[in-house]
């Protein structure tokens, strides 16, 4: 199925590059272009001819979900979720300035490029599913039955996935549910408020979990499945405190009956293990299509540029351990909890790779020789020595990326319970703690409010996706000091509230838009 992919996205790239540049391009060089009227709007009727093209835009609209960097800037979602709030420290030495930028909130500013550069990404990501949605919709050429709800489903996941991105980052953000494709259309719109943006992503969410087939019956491994539109609507809805929606939602993808959690904890993370039995919704990467670097800027990212980044420095692996837990979180483990091993390279832990044990380095060292005094790896993005050695560059990793693992819906599931959302959440509760502990472990939290929020956290350590706002929402839950406490404890002092609990709205966007039509986040 990778090769299908690697086939696929090359197409698409090259489709999409052939046909803006026409846009651009269209009048010949010989003709007196005074004489030509301007073009203003982008025409996808002569463009797309059948339903293999329209197939080649709803993948660029997944592209999105890939890029590691834009505009030159890194938007890695551990940048702005474990290394802002208290899991992970940004570097070993001083020399990655975004990451140490999101390491502190003092320097999380509206002129901070990364800031730009992740609302940047978030939006293409829009854009691109918009005009897939209206592609979609006016097609009239489909030869396979049912294809075009399907594309237009994924395309209303998609958009309704970096929506949520959007909104737990930024807050309320101006809605753009058509794509732009005129100098005609209204180019600026002011922001909507969250509760606004939070119904739009219900409605898309609720649309395509209606639509899309159950994993296993999918369009292509890795494209989008009810049991993922309905996970990401569980969370939505659990981010805005609606107890019995979230544990409704959360029963859809339960009771479906495709999916489970791995015996093995670190079976999640291997590449031998992809889309397997707890995947929900992961990032498919493959290497070897673009060797330029391990965060291509160009946005053409078809590998992950997470092992890179993230692991440490031994012999084999040209790596730049950016991505640090910290060793409160580390602590935060049980040694009896087997999430601690599959989630960090502990100080002379093993890696089993006979390839590191040829040349001394398995077990690792006891000292990674880090600048801030800690000694641990991230470890879910590793890569074995062997698998390293076979990388068609060794910029970019084909491990994939889980987004949604059915552990998190039951933790989801368990949480909204609790919260008064019905449902027998201590059942979704012990399935995960059991798995982590063992049963009958002593060790392991009891199900209450602070046993679901600790098992979160340490269920989902390091993999980037939700921990700075699930503080937040904490925080709002409880009327304070969440937040607060959790930053207290590795020695964070700068938070200020309410500011810091949002990123502020990037600098050249307001001053792109008309003055005043959009308002800056509260503190900046």
């Amino acid at each position: 199925m990778k090769v299908f992919n690697h086939i696929l996205k090359i197409r698409t790239k090259r489709f999409f590059l052939l046909f803006f540049s026409g846009v651009v391009l269209m009048p010949s060089c010989s003709d007196d272009l005074l004489d030509k009227v301007p073009i203003t709007e982008i025409v996808a009727d002569t463009a797309f001819n059948t339903e293999d093209d329209v197939i080649a835009s709803l993948t660029a609209a997944y592209d999105a979900l890939q890029w590691h960097n834009v505009g030159g800037n890194q938007t890695f979602p551990l940048m702005q979720q474990g290394v802002r709030a208290d899991d992970l420290h940004s570097q070993s030495a001083a020399f990655w300035a975004i990451g140490a930028q999101y390491d502190q909130f003092s320097t999380i500013t509206p002129t901070l490029a990364s800031v730009a550069s992740v609302w940047s990404k978030w939006y293409q990501g829009v854009a691109r599913a918009n005009f897939t949605i209206q592609l979609a919709e006016g097609f009239t050429n489909f030869e396979t039955p049912e294809l075009q709800d399907q594309i237009i489903a994924e395309a209303k996941f998609l958009r309704g996935f970096y929506y949520f991105e959007l909104v737990r980052l930024f807050g309320g953000v101006p809605l753009f549910d058509t794509p732009i494709t005129s100098a005609n259309q209204e180019q600026f719109k002011p922001r909507s408020s969250q509760t606004e943006v939070y119904a739009f992503i219900e409605a898309d969410l609720k649309n395509a979990s209606e639509t899309l087939p159950l994993k296993g019956g999918e369009r292509i491994q890795g494209s989008a499945t009810s049991g993922a539109a309905y996970a990401l609507l569980a969370k939505v809805y659990l981010y805005q405190e609606k107890w019995s929606e979230a544990v409704n939602a959360a029963e859809q993808v339960i009771n479906q009956g495709v999916y489970g959690l791995e015996s093995s904890f670190s079976n999640n993370f291997i590449q031998t293990n992809e889309f397997g039995l707890e995947s929900v919704f992961e990032i498919n990467y493959v290497d070897g299509l673009s060797a330029g670097d391990f965060n291509d800027g160009s946005q053409s990212q078809e590998g992950s540029g997470m092992w890179k980044w993230s692991f440490p420095f031994l012999e084999g692996y040209n790596s730049f351990n950016n991505f640090i837990p910290r060793q409160e979180l580390v602590d935060f483990f049980d040694d009896s909890d087997q999430r601690k091993a599959a989630t960090f390279l502990l100080p002379g832990q093993s890696t089993n790779s006979p390839g590191l044990a040829a040349i001394g380095w398995d077990p690792v060292p006891n000292d990674f020789g880090y600048a801030i005094g800690v000694n641990t790896g991230a470890r879910k993005y590793f890569l074995t020595f062997e698998e390293v050695q076979d990388l068609l560059t060794d910029f970019q990793s084909p491990l994939n990326e889980k987004v949604i693992r059915y552990a998190d819906v039951l933790l989801i599931h368990a949480e909204a319970s609790l919260m008064g959302g019905g449902g027998n959440g201590s059942n979704s509760f012990n399935q995960v703690v059991e798995r982590a502990y063992g049963p009958g472990n002593p060790a392991a939290p009891s199900y209450s409010k602070q046993g679901v929020r600790d098992e979160r956290r340490r269920e989902l350590a390091t993999e980037g996706w939700n921990r700075f706002t699930d503080l937040v929402r904490w925080e709002k839950a409880d009327g304070g000091g969440v937040i607060q406490d959790a930053l207290n404890a590795i020695g964070k002092s700068d938070f200020r509230m309410p500011r810091d609990l949002l990123l502020p709205i990037p600098q050249q966007e307001i001053d792109t838009y008309p003055e005043g039509m959009l308002e800056q986040n509260q503190g900046y």
